[in-house]
């Protein structure tokens, strides 16, 4: 999908948790992103924004508390594994513990990281590529470096989400990737 396709009538892009609507074509679906459907060329119309304090009760709800995202502990999973089965979701909302933002220049080509921690009893320690756009334009104003979430937002309390994406199959694998950013109030 492109921007223009992902746009408004005033050209406006569609922003994370903005409420549109948007016509809804013929599902789509393969084993590693079952939910998937087509949206037709009809503009979309923004509706408004769903980034108050209720909102974001509305949204813990959907919160995955177990510490395994998307089926596994890792930031990958072998493409294989779905040739025969198809994956339950391809789309998981966190909240994360302990979360930091690692730029990294790697061979001339600059990466991007969010690195953090997940539950309660045994917790585990992700570190995934980001894909967040808006979030992508924040981290490109930084120098290399290793930076706390508070960095961006200091002693302001906030109720931070990630969306968490299954990558397509690349070289073997379908990575995880943080698709989305979401800063709420607490």
């Amino acid at each position: 999908m492109t921007v223009t396709e992902s746009s408004y009538a005033d050209g406006k892009p569609a922003a994370l948790l903005d409420i549109f609507e948007a016509e809804l074509g013929a599902s789509c679906p393969s084993n590693s992103h079952p939910e998937d459907v087509y949206v037709t060329e009809r503009r979309w119309r923004h509706i408004s924004r769903f980034d108050s304090p209720s909102d974001a009760q509305f949204l813990a709800a959907f919160v995955d508390t177990e510490p395994v995202v998307l089926q596994g502990y890792c930031d990958r999973i072998v493409a294989g594994k779905f040739e025969k089965t198809a994956a339950k979701c391809s789309l998981g909302l966190v909240r994360p513990d302990d979360l930091w933002w690692w730029i990294r220049d790697d061979n001339g080509k600059r990466k991007n990281r969010a690195v953090f921690r997940l539950g309660k009893i045994g917790r585990v320690r992700y570190d995934l590529a980001l894909t967040d756009p808006a979030w992508l334009d924040q981290l490109n104003l930084l120098p290399a470096g290793i930076y706390p979430h508070s960095f961006f937002y200091g002693d302001k309390p906030l109720n931070t989400l990630l969306t968490i994406s299954l990558g397509e199959a690349f070289q073997g694998f379908h990575y995880k990737l943080v698709a989305g950013v979401i800063n709420l109030p607490a």
